[in-house]
């Protein structure tokens, strides 16, 4: 008997179960090598498992809190003898690998469910075995409808056999693929996806499945194409910018060289809209404004052009006119129609005036450039002279030509008098209310005329060539300020500094920034440059490289008045860019228009998609900030805070 017990403990000690033998209290008699490698208590014998038992044709599961973390267990007992007395015998078997899996197909299964994208799963024939709602929420087609079918019901027809060529080829090689597809609803309708698509192979290396994910982009499709727009239109009236002016501006000289005939540019601007603006408030301003931009479509040709340059000034591009008596005819006219009483949302009546300046091709000018200058420069001359008529660009308005020339000498004598000053305005972080950092912004400090605002020399500055010296003194006098206010034991803030195209474009931009931050002792991770996206633009491939120069130097890299150029996502993705910063132009009517919320919206949206920090610009008011809030947007600057004022009152401010 004694021989038999002990086989018999040879064979339960061999075993891979665990095997447990307890009395009628629960006390552990026997426990072979399994079961305590499976408990993980050392030796068992003498231990109380507290283990509920049940009849023996009944398992239970349990879990098992070992040293190596939960594990799980199936049990089943039947009463014995052992040695003698009654007892229990336990079979153990570790059932946590099983579970565990299990676990894992739940959560795999609750995923693939709930997902936002859609999921499809194919077999190696490619016919739908497994969709998820969201499959169905945007296809429209239910499981029933989807399983047993292949991919081809999605096929909207717009890519070509030697698209899907490529794509399986990708597949076959790569064991994916990834990309824009566009495809069609069981309702028709045809919508983009960004979708990718993966072969699956089983433990032998076997194809098994396809296994593709998609997303529907029309919204951002839609989002993308508005802010293509925006580039090129005014978002007002959604009349063409200037942008897109001077490009048909410039064909349209093309076509008039070729084809032997004429054009011209009609330059217009209304009289007392200011009063207007003032008197009854920007939406009322808004208002007049789009009935003017109708009353323009309304009486133009269809080869014409309207354009809003912004403000209250419009443009008329009329092409194959017969002479320039004919572009007088279409001035008198626009003069007469705009002169018409309006009837504002208000229900008040309200008149204006107009004033006309005409450029005329062939003459004078012959780029879109310089014919935009005449048409303005007659302008001026029509207002000058009573407003409420049109004037010809003619030689003898020259002399505001010469006015220009003085401001020329007076610009070049600053510069080297040192009359140029650095004002400095706030930048908000908009979570905390702190002010991290400020923008640099150039003022003349006249003698004889005053503090001058950049938008009275800087163009002339550009056309003379003289904004690259006037740059270059911007970027060292902000780096030598904000050393000095580091010196002082002010907490070191972000000095932002504007780059002009040509500073950006000529010469070496990097080495100049590198030579000024190792004279001036300024850190560079504390200087952001701001380009606009048209300086970006000029020479697309050039500019990256340039980009990526500064960007080992250390210092951050904006881009300014988003929205007023080319506002393009792809355009944007390419650039190793830190911060967008928001037109003003899209922040002054905000909350009022509903149009201009949804714009900045957007372009917070964009932003924060690409890891860029967004700064809203010119906020004036409470509410405008309120609004950047909701939409998570990281700083603000503006009057709010405070207009740009010198270095010591800045100074103040930040210590206040």
């Amino acid at each position: 008997m004694t021989e038999t017990l002990a086989n018999f403990e040879l064979i339960l000690a061999a075993i891979t179960d665990g095997i447990v033998v307890v009395d009628q209290r629960g006390t552990v008699l026997y426990a072979n090598a399994s079961a305590e490698q499976l408990f993980e208590r050392g030796a068992l014998l003498g231990c109380d498992l507290a283990i509920p038992l049940l009849p023996s044709d009944v398992s239970q599961e349990i879990n098992l809190i070992r040293r190596s973390g939960l594990g799980f267990a199936e049990l089943r007992s039947a009463p014995i003898t052992w040695k003698n007395q009654p007892a229990f015998v336990i079979g153990v078997r570790d059932i946590t690998e099983r579970k565990t899996d299990e676990l894992g197909l739940r959560q795999a299964s609750a995923v693939f469910d709930s997902t936002r994208e859609g999921l499809m799963v194919t077999d190696t024939a490619k016919r739908i075995v497994r969709i998820n709602p969201a499959f169905t929420e945007i296809t429209g087609y239910t499981a029933a409808e989807a399983l047993g079918k292949t991919p081809e019901i999605l096929r909207s027809g717009h890519q070509s056999q030697d698209f899907y060529k490529a794509m399986w080829g990708s597949i076959a090689s790569t064991g994916h693929w990834q990309g824009e597809i566009w495809n069609r609803r069981k309702s028709g309708e045809i919508y983009p996806e960004l979708m990718s698509i993966d072969a699956v192979k089983d433990e032998a290396g076997v194809l098994s499945n396809y296994v593709s994910v998609f997303s529907d982009i029309s919204k951002l499709k839609q989002t993308q194409s508005e802010l293509n727009f925006l580039a090129h239109h005014d978002p007002l009236t959604r009349l063409p910018n200037r942008l897109l002016l001077l490009s048909n501006l410039q064909h349209g000289i093309l076509r008039a060289q070729r084809d032997s005939k004429h054009l011209a540019l009609l330059m217009i601007d209304l009289d007392r809209f200011k009063d207007i603006n003032d008197s009854y408030g920007h939406l009322a301003g808004d208002d007049l404004l789009l009935q003017v931009a109708s009353r323009l479509l309304d009486r133009r040709r269809e080869m014409d052009t309207v354009c809003r340059l912004g403000g209250d000034e419009f443009t008329v591009l009329l092409e194959e006119v017969a002479d320039a008596e004919a572009a007088a005819h279409v001035a008198n006219e626009i003069i007469k129609v705009l002169s018409e009483p309006y009837r504002l949302l208000n229900g008040i009546e309200v008149h204006i005036g107009a004033s006309v300046g005409i450029s005329i091709f062939p003459g004078a000018g012959h780029t879109a450039e310089l014919m935009l200058q005449q048409a303005d420069s007659a302008l001026y001359q029509a207002k000058t002279e009573g407003r409420g008529r049109f004037v010809y660009f003619s030689e003898s308005l020259t002399r505001a030509a010469r006015e220009r020339i003085k401001i020329e000498a007076d610009l070049r004598r600053a510069i080297q008098q040192g009359e140029l000053r650095v004002y400095y305005q706030a930048q908000v972080e908009i979570a905390s209310g702190r002010i991290v950092g400020t923008e640099a912004l150039v003022r003349w400090q006249s003698p004889k005329d005053g503090l001058i605002m950049p938008d009275q020399f800087i163009h002339i500055a550009e056309a003379i060539g003289l904004i690259g010296v006037i740059d270059d003194w911007m970027l060292r006098e902000t780096c030598l300020q904000g050393q000095r206010w580091i010196a002082a034991g002010i907490p070191p803030l972000t000095l932002a500094v504007n780059l002009s195209a040509y500073q950006f474009l000529q010469g070496d931009i990097s080495h100049t920034v590198a030579q000024v931050l190792s004279d001036t002792g300024f850190p560079a991770k504390y200087l952001e440059l701001e380009l606009t996206e048209s300086a970006l633009m000029q020479r697309e491939t050039e500019a990256i490289q340039i980009l990526d120069r500064l960007r080992v130097i250390g210092v951050q890299l904006a881009i300014d008045d988003f929205g007023t150029g080319y506002s393009s996502l792809a355009y944007l993705k390419l650039f190793p860019l830190d911060i967008l910063k928001i037109d003003k132009r899209f922040i002054d009517d905000v909350p009022l228009h509903r149009d201009d919320m949804e714009i900045v919206a957007a372009i917070v949206a964009m932003g924060h998609s690409l890891r860029l920090k967004v700064l809203a610009e010119g906020v004036e008011n409470k509410k405008q900030l309120d609004y950047l809030k909701t939409l998570g947007c990281d700083l603000y600057q503006g009057y709010l805070t405070s207009p740009p004022v010198p270095a010591a009152e800045f100074q103040q401010l930040l210590m206040s």
